[in-house]
């Protein structure tokens, strides 16, 4: 995973340690959350809480959207050192917050400094590849972090799948503070070398302000699905309208009016993650609760799009042709839509459930060719002492998409469930509406023509 491939440009010591410590860290943050996704249902059933299912699982994203922000701002300002570390910290005490939760309100405080903790991670590793890595290097960097997520896709559903059923859920959260200070070690090197560029206060106070007015506005959209009647339309209108008011100021100019370039390539990514986390959470839940899967078994889906995923992420570093890797986001969404389709059959019992294996198959294949495609892509159009704030509107976007994609679902299935809807079909406005977000990335996608990329 961490070997490197031949390159007319070679490959520095300090680039060679920052691909290993980022892979290590990515392989970690990739168990945990695929191991979540599998066993959330147990969780929900145990804590007796099924309805905060979707704010269980989004919370740590609505957490990333806030910390992710202020992470880009403060890596170009402070450097990326202290960043990382503090994210460290903040992930690995959320995990054992949930871990030993006797109550749904406390395990979900313990995903929302979890959240935390990933925004401020991940985007100092996208400023490290910005200011260390080569330019023709740097797709084979995002390849290898998809590439990180196939050891776990292989065994981290299985082994939480496993785990949950012999002895409970518990220790798949606490497990994993225990590997965290290991993947360090090889970024101890590249920690020491970038300087900051010194970004005045005020913005990062203002950044600062939007991203807790956007975490916030997410939080509430996903527990006003967690609740009914009067308070799901007080809360969901709140989130609303916080969340217009504020995430639109955390994407690039243009994004939301798909100005081409990176504002169109921001939201594709946006639309795209919404979409792909969306089937992802709540693909096991239908297999468990309709098809009455266990477990382990659920796992499966979230393995194979594990895989496909990181094959496609593959196959686009394999292509160097400009105007080719400039078309690969609108085939990754289109893969993406046309695999979600037959998801929807999974409500029917009677129905078979290999065609939404197959479909989840290329969600993954799609998602690998249009999100490491994308990162490159953004890196590339902006100056390097903005990388910090590029780093953060793709985590942004990652996050919010991912985060209210699953907040409409919950506020859908709730509303779905006041009009009296039950059994198998009750499932059925979560995989609509994410076939929904597939065709708007699609759309977005479209925006990303050949020659006519604009910079920021």
């Amino acid at each position: 995973m961490t070997a490197v491939p031949s390159s007319r440009t070679p490959w520095t010591p300090l680039e060679v340690s920052l691909l290993i410590g980022s892979v290590l860290l990515i392989t970690l943050a990739a168990f945990e959350g695929l191991a979540t996704t599998t066993i959330m249902p147990n969780v929900v059933q145990d804590l007796d809480a099924e309805s905060w299912f979707s704010l269980a699982s989004g919370a740590t994203l609505a957490a990333q959207i806030a910390s992710t922000v202020v992470a880009g701002g403060l890596a170009d300002s402070k450097g990326p050192r202290a960043v990382l570390v503090a994210g460290l910290v903040f992930f690995t005490t959320g995990l054992l917050v949930s871990a030993f939760s006797p109550t749904i309100a406390l395990f979900t405080l313990g995903r929302l400094i979890q959240g935390i903790g990933g925004g401020l991670v991940i985007v100092p590793l996208y400023v490290f590849i910005g200011a260390i890595a080569d330019p023709s290097h740097r797709p084979f960097f995002f390849a290898a972090f998809s590439l990180a997520w196939v050891f776990p896709g292989l065994v981290g559903p299985a082994i939480a799948g496993w785990v949950a059923a012999s002895i409970g859920w518990r220790p798949v959260f606490w497990a994993v503070p225990l590997l965290a200070a290991f993947a360090v070690i090889p970024l101890i090197s590249v920690l020491r070398k970038l300087r900051p560029h010194h970004l005045p206060p005020a913005p990062l106070k203002r950044l600062l302000f939007l991203a807790l007015l956007a975490g916030t506005g997410v939080l509430l959209l996903q527990l006003s699905g967690a609740l009914g009647g009067t308070e799901l339309i007080l809360l969901s209108l709140s989130g609303l309208f916080l969340s217009a008011l504020s995430l639109p100021k955390l994407l690039p100019k243009g994004a939301l009016r798909l100005r081409r370039g990176v504002p169109s390539a921001i939201m594709t990514r946006l639309a795209a993650m919404g979409a792909q986390a969306g089937g992802a959470a709540f693909l096991p839940l239908i297999l468990q609760r309709v098809h009455h899967w266990e477990a382990d078994s659920a796992a499966l889906a979230v393995t194979i799009g594990s895989i496909s995923w990181a094959t496609g992420a593959t196959l686009q570093s394999r292509f160097r042709d400009p105007g080719i890797r400039m078309r690969l986001p609108l085939i990754g969404t289109i893969l993406l839509a046309v695999g979600l389709t037959p998801t929807l059959l999974l409500v029917a019992p009677t129905m078979p459930v290999w065609p939404s294996m197959l479909g989840w198959f290329l969600c993954g294949a799609g998602t690998g060719l249009m999100h490491s495609t994308l990162s490159v892509l953004a890196l590339e159009l902006t100056p390097s002492r903005e990388h910090g704030k590029v780093s953060s509107w793709l985590q942004v976007a990652d996050s919010a998409g991912s985060a209210v994609e699953l907040a409409l679902a919950s506020i859908a299935l709730s509303v779905w469930g006041f009009f009296g809807v039950t059994g198998a079909v009750s499932y059925l406005p979560a995989p609509v509406i994410a076939l929904l977000v597939s065709v708007f990335a699609i759309v977005s996608a479209t925006r990303i023509a050949p020659g006519q990329a604009e910079q920021y």
